[in-house]
């Protein structure tokens, strides 16, 4: 019998006038989606040659569109990519996709995920939204529409051409010279009071002659001709760039970036410390990732922001440790797992987590005599309610287990996932069960990775061990989706139990006894 695997569509473009990430960040999350079993498929109206064959070599399906306006001949043609093949999601990257565009695609049935600067504008056409822009405080909400969530924040930042690079670690922080040299201004080709401007006239107010600034406007910049004529003024020793994908290419080098909200999270993971200039504010809004707004821009005159922009610039160019410490933030905060967080949320929901209680007991207890449980089970052992209810307690109380129960958007406990510490102490065994009404819908998998990723956190364990009975292909299938990869088998209870290992990923440090202490309390 044929496996029934989740399928994708993703619509999104690249090119001159829309740049690559809308598709380089959506490979992110092709790649995840693959990696749990599902199939991929690409739908694009414009595309350059090399991301075609980066498509290609990942062996994701691709599907050229005569249309790429995003208009509603476009609108037509993906609506009938989508009847004939049925996807569980269709992805919409990019804020070109409106109402007109929306409504006969969501006749198509399938589940759709929008995002952009603006996706939260459609809501009500979407299941979830996800904003890539760092402006947001609460990373999770569900929106005013009941059935769409909203993504948002670090936790789930896409990554596009650091995850294509294929080495996904965390990269080194960058070391603090005494001043920053190197400087870099993208505030993106949407600029339309022309803050791009205006930034490099305070940073040429600063009079630093060591000082290299590279702009990146994007091909749509509406001031160029403003922006040349201040190059040929000044002396500030400038760079002008017009491919906004040359930005990638430039952050080795970068001491110090002034940038719009829409490219922080990339910025942020590659260890640069950034100035955030929010534009769709009134006035702009400046500040430094995750932390509130340092200064708002709301001088009587150009020349007073122009005196207040300065001034915070010339800060952190003379502060090296202001900037080691917004690198360090930066990098603590967008760990690169943005994609599997979202694919987690597309197949389960937004599952939240909270530790197990001893009124928890019933319900366990019925998992547990589950007659589909009961025959994969590596233990025989079938106590009464009053006697688990006894055993767990116990267990709660003890220092090397952890118990974790998963509900869903409405409170319904749906799972629960437990460990417990081998006797090395530095790997953890973990159990699993899911409620009878969810399997067979990846909430095991999401689990698994969700727990997994939480004992990392707060725990120094290098590695987390499952054990299963051989045939139990759900549990295996669960296990190899969530990263774990067979070891040697061993004899557990008398009989002979398949193990699944987990290294320690290492995005996640090693930390300090304090802290473990700090987050366990």
């Amino acid at each position: 019998m044929p496996i029934n695997r989740p399928k994708l569509l993703i619509r999104a473009d690249a090119g001159p006038t829309v740049g690559t990430g809308h598709v380089t960040r959506s490979l992110s999350i092709a790649r995840e989606w693959k990696n749990s079993g599902g199939t991929v498929t690409f739908a694009c109206g414009m595309l350059p040659r090399g991301l075609l064959k980066k498509i290609a070599s990942e062996h994701f399906h691709f599907i050229p569109l005569k249309h790429s306006e995003c208009d509603q001949a476009d609108a037509d043609e993906t609506k009938r990519i989508a009847a004939t093949m049925h996807p569980d999601w269709t992805i919409l990257d990019g804020d070109r996709f409106f109402k007109n565009y929306l409504v006969p695609l969501k006749q198509a049935q399938s589940k759709l995920l929008l995002i952009g600067e603006n996706a939260s504008n459609n809501a009500e056409f979407a299941d979830i939204v996800l904003d890539q822009t760092a402006k947001s405080i609460n990373p999770v909400t569900n929106c005013h529409h009941e059935h769409c969530i909203s993504l948002s924040g670090p936790e789930f930042a896409l990554l596009d051409e650091f995850a294509l690079s294929g080495e996904f670690s965390l990269p080194t922080p960058k070391q603090s010279s005494r001043e920053a040299r190197k400087i870099l201004v993208s505030l993106g080709d949407n600029d339309q009071e022309n803050w791009t401007l205006k930034t490099l006239q305070s940073i040429s107010d600063l009079e630093k002659k060591k000082i290299v600034v590279d702009c990146v406007i994007g091909s749509r910049y509406s001031h160029a001709a403003e922006l040349n004529q201040f190059k040929r003024q000044t002396k500030l020793n400038l760079r002008i760039h017009r491919n906004r994908d040359r930005v990638q290419q430039l952050l080795p080098r970068i001491d110090l970036a002034i940038s719009s909200s829409s490219a922080a999270y990339q910025l942020a993971y590659g260890g640069i410390p950034t100035v955030i200039i929010d534009l769709n504010g009134q006035p702009p809004r400046v500040y430094s990732l995750l932390k509130q707004p340092a200064l708002g821009l709301h001088g009587q005159s150009e020349a007073t922001c122009r005196q207040e922009l300065k001034q915070h610039i010339k800060q952190l160019i003379e502060n090296p440790e202001q900037r080691k410490a917004l690198s360090e933030i930066g990098q603590r905060q967008v760990d690169g797992l943005g994609a599997k967080r979202v694919v987690r949320t597309m197949k389960t929901g937004n599952l939240t987590l909270r530790p197990a209680i001893a009124q928890d007991s019933p319900t366990i207890w019925r998992w547990h005599n589950d007659p589909e449980v009961k025959s994969v089970a590596l233990a025989n052992s079938h106590p009464t309610l009053d006697e688990f209810a006894h055993e767990f307690q116990t267990r709660l109380a003890a220092p090397n287990r952890h118990y974790w129960i998963f509900e869903n958007t409405d409170g319904t406990v749906i799972g629960y996932a437990c460990f417990e510490e081998l006797k090395n102490q530095r790997s953890a065994k973990i159990s699993v069960v899911v409620d009878h009404s969810k399997r067979g819908r990846g909430v095991g998998t999401a689990i698994i990775t969700q727990a997994s990723e939480k004992l990392f956190r707060q725990s120094n364990h290098l590695s987390i061990v499952a054990q299963i009975r051989p045939g139990n292909i759900a549990s295996e299938k669960a296990f190899r989706a969530a990263g774990f990869s067979g070891i040697q088998p061993a004899i557990v209870h008398g009989q002979m139990a398949l193990q699944f290992e987990l290294q320690r990923p290492s995005e996640i440090p090693l930390q300090s006894f304090r802290e473990i202490a700090n987050k366990a309390a």
